[in-house]
């Protein structure tokens, strides 16, 4: 479920900077908790005059979906496409931007580097997290360094959030999953440990078959065993000092096709994968009593992530380390926001016998930054704020490239009435050459002339308030020049492929009654490199285009115990799309897509709870718009192809808190 912020609150918040992409979820009022507004605060959604450039989605949202991989965390959001039926190869667009123009992060620990084209550069278990942010388009300065598109930030639980009135405690999961016929257990404790500690320690293990598609064939090469191991322990020294530690070990392995994101075909056989991915994360806050000037954060961060094929012996890993230093100051009507940021990574690649390291790459970025949020009147909040940001790397060829400058912001948020919102900013990105694929490192070459990427993103909307109803529209024109691709056909040189530009709009109608929730929104956006349309297949983590999207998120609250759920998201075709590279046209289907999902927590048995979730409800046979597109009619493409998405997959789980 998920809950609007009300119209009043919409001119007061700090999320309409830049990119309108700044989100604080707010507490709603003892007076008005009864359970179904309690649930609602839980899984705020902000939307910001018709452009849902900010989502919050938490963990009671992702329990109810019965998340198992990417793909279901974000079902629902319009602005978010995951393309890959299999888990390991899954990208994530934003806007129809790829993971190459995206700032992603778990728990302030940037996730970069890419370590295999053929599979996903994040992997995450859902279990683990307590809430997911996602900032559209190029935005303000907190953003992150080479967030040309957008940032997503994923933060796992805390004690704190799991105790309540209590010292100890415990939950265990078990689920069942009928397409793949596949399990997933989870234990998590967490006790508070005196002297102001708290820890909590999190076991999640899955084991899954292969899909089936909807006429009921397997998709050999979609099996998953997955393992998590995460602890973490929070501090609290008092005075306003609070530090933590955490760390978490995410291993996945399974007989995989050489290419996960492609089908199964003569030239993608069948190997064993493996993957692993260790982050350890240190925060430390201090928020003074009595003072508005210090409110301080601090992250270091380590990611180690790591596929290994054995039949080749063959490893590539990508070592993240950096840091996040910001204070916060507040001063008359002026919020202001501002620190520095840095961030090393090293791809290595080869055989494993050799030390897994015959290639190298190294690339470094340090930034500094400042975000003003400005209260001008009751009716104008002013948004303005810049980065400055030093980018470096060395890649094997021992080409070195550097590259810096600004990254300036303004937005605005004005109240013509007290129904009606107009809002809008423009926002500026830099993003310098970084460090290319692992598994591409052995063949692969720079121009050594290559240039700094720039995004220049505007918006526009209007957002207004009827009722329990709210109404919105939105417009967004993104232009990233001189973006960084490989030159196209299957070529591994890298080159400034020309300007990327993505524009559109969308139009949404939100209600948010007493017991009903519904959502409906239509996202119209269109992705093109020097005027092509952007493909999965040719440009990979880049973009890709996408039809005409209506999504549809409604809950209905039965009972104080029961609730249920329904999301659907229709699809429009896209026909005669022209691939450049393979001199061809192609065409991509549309799809209707719905989902359902019951949750009962009975009163007779307290901390039980039950959740039912039919995934495709009506056996769609698809292939999503994320997915790389249907070649398979022309010549020397046979097998160019990613599997059709699962069939329905009905899922059961069981949790006990003790």
């Amino acid at each position: 479920m998920q809950c609007p912020v009300s119209p009043a609150t919409h001119v007061s918040l700090f999320a309409l900077a830049l990119a309108l992409s700044s989100t604080h979820a707010l507490a709603q009022s003892g007076a008005e908790a009864s359970k179904q507004k309690e649930k609602q605060a839980q899984i705020e959604e902000l939307v910001v005059i018709g452009e849902p450039v900010d989502s919050l989605l938490t963990s009671a949202d992702l329990e109810r979906k019965q998340a198992n991989d990417l793909d279901d965390i974000f079902s629902g959001v319009p602005t978010v496409l995951v393309g890959g039926s299999v888990g390991a190869a899954q990208k994530i667009y934003v806007r129809n931007l790829g993971e190459d123009t995206l700032n992603i992060s778990v728990d302030g620990a940037t996730q970069s580097g890419v370590t295999y084209h053929h599979t996903g550069r994040i992997s995450i278990e859902p279990e683990l997290l307590k809430q997911v942010h996602v900032q559209v388009g190029a935005g303000d300065a907190t953003s992150g360094s080479g967030a040309l598109g957008g940032a997503i930030k994923f933060e796992t639980k805390n004690p704190e959030d799991m105790l309540g009135n209590k010292d100890f405690g415990a939950i265990v999961k078990a689920g069942y999953f009928s397409n793949t016929e596949g399990y997933k257990g989870s234990a998590t404790v967490f006790g508070r440990l005196g002297g102001g500690f708290s820890a909590m320690a999190s076991y999640v293990t899955s084991d899954q078959d292969d899909m089936e598609d909807p006429s009921g064939n397997q998709l050999p090469g979609t099996n998953s065993d997955q393992d998590l191991g995460f602890f973490k322990l929070v501090g609290d020294f008092g005075g306003g000092h609070k530090a933590s530690i955490s760390y978490e070990n995410l291993t996945e392995e399974g007989e995989k096709l050489t290419r996960p994101e492609w089908g199964e075909g003569p030239r993608n056989p069948l190997r064993d994968l493996e993957f692993d991915r260790t982050t350890t994360t240190l925060k430390y806050s201090w928020d003074k009593p009595d003072s508005d000037w210090l409110l301080l954060d601090v992250s270091l961060y380590n990611t180690d992530f790591e596929i290994y094929r054995p039949w080749d012996d063959y490893t590539s890993a990508v070592d993240t380390q950096g840091f996040l230093l910001s204070n916060t100051s507040q001063w008359g009507e002026h919020k202001i926001v501002y620190g520095s940021d840095y961030r090393d990574d090293e791809v290595t690649a080869g055989e494993r016998a050799l030390g897994g390291n015959v290639f190298t790459e190294t690339s470094d970025v340090l930034g500094f930054f400042v975000q003003d949020y400005f209260q001008a009147s009751d009716t104008l909040l002013l948004t303005f704020g810049t980065r400055w940001d030093d980018f470096n790397a060395v890649d094997k060829e021992n080409n070195e490239f550097s590259s810096d400058g600004f990254s300036p912001n303004v937005g605005f948020s004005y109240d013509l009435t007290r129904a009606l919102t107009v809002s809008g900013g423009y926002a500026e990105s830099l993003r310098g050459v970084e460090t290319n694929d692992g598994f591409k490192l052995f063949g692969t070459t720079n121009d050594p002339d290559l240039k700094a990427e720039r995004a220049k993103n505007f918006e526009l909307g209007l957002d207004y308030t009827l009722g329990d109803f709210l109404l919105s529209a939105g417009y967004h024109d993104t232009t990233i020049e001189d973006a960084i691709g490989n030159a196209l056909p299957w070529s591994r040189h890298y080159e400034n492929l020309g300007e990327l530009e993505t524009n559109g709009y969308s139009l949404g109608a939100t209600y948010n009654g007493e017991r009903l929730f519904s959502k409906w929104t239509y996202v119209d956006t269109d992705v093109e490199l020097d005027g092509e349309s952007l493909t999965r297949y040719a440009y990979g983590y880049l973009g890709t285009s996408t039809g005409n999207t209506l999504t549809m998120d409604t809950s209905y609250q039965v009972s104080s115990s029961v609730d249920i759920g329904w999301i659907m998201t229709l699809v429009q075709d896209l026909d005669d799309i022209y691939v450049e590279s393979a001199q061809a046209s192609i065409d991509k289907p549309g799809y209707n897509v719905h989902d359902v999902y019951a949750h009962w927590e009975p009163l007779a048995l307290n901390g039980f709870s039950v959740t039912l979730t039919v995934k495709n409800v009506f056996d769609e046979e698809y292939l999503d718009h994320g997915s790389v597109e249907d070649f398979t009619h022309l010549p020397d493409y046979e097998g160019v192809k990613s599997y059709s998405a699962p069939g329905r997959d009905i899922r059961l789980s069981f949790a006990m808190r003790f």
